[in-house]
């Protein structure tokens, strides 16, 4: 199933997008990125759901919670960045 990593500076911020998130109907996980993704070593990533991208940005815009950047997952393992 497609999905999508917000990738935030820290775990406190993971967690703030993840429970925004959650409170608004929409499931969210955090948890340490996949290599290559980041070269900072405090990154976290929200994931959420293919269907669910846009309504998470507009609530973490409205919140102030902007993620640093966006990938979407492909089917093969790989991910690529999202332009917001």
């Amino acid at each position: 199933m497609p999905y999508y990593l917000l990738l935030s500076r820290s775990i406190t911020h993971a967690q703030r997008m993840s429970r925004v998130l959650e409170r608004s109907g929409i499931t969210a996980r955090f948890f340490r990125p996949p290599m290559g993704l980041t070269d900072r070593g405090c990154s976290y990533a929200v994931r959420v759901g293919e269907g669910a991208l846009q309504a998470a940005l507009e609530r973490l815009r409205a919140e102030g919670l902007l993620p640093m950047r966006v990938f979407e997952a492909l089917d093969d393992g790989t991910f690529r960045e999202i332009t917001m």
